[in-house]
């Protein structure tokens, strides 16, 4: 039982890895994405 475990929690920690490289990636891709179509500053004047 305690090797099943094991093998378990080691599995969990590989997607885990790969999945929060992921959604860093997708989360600065998508920030880069704002931050080029974000308007400029007009100094609060309309």
């Amino acid at each position: 039982m305690k090797s099943k475990f094991a093998l378990i929690a080691l599995s969990l920690q590989k997607v885990n890895r790969q999945h929060i490289q992921l959604a860093l990636t997708v989360i600065s891709l998508a920030l880069l994405v704002i931050g080029v179509g974000a308007p400029s500053d007009g100094g609060g004047t309309r």
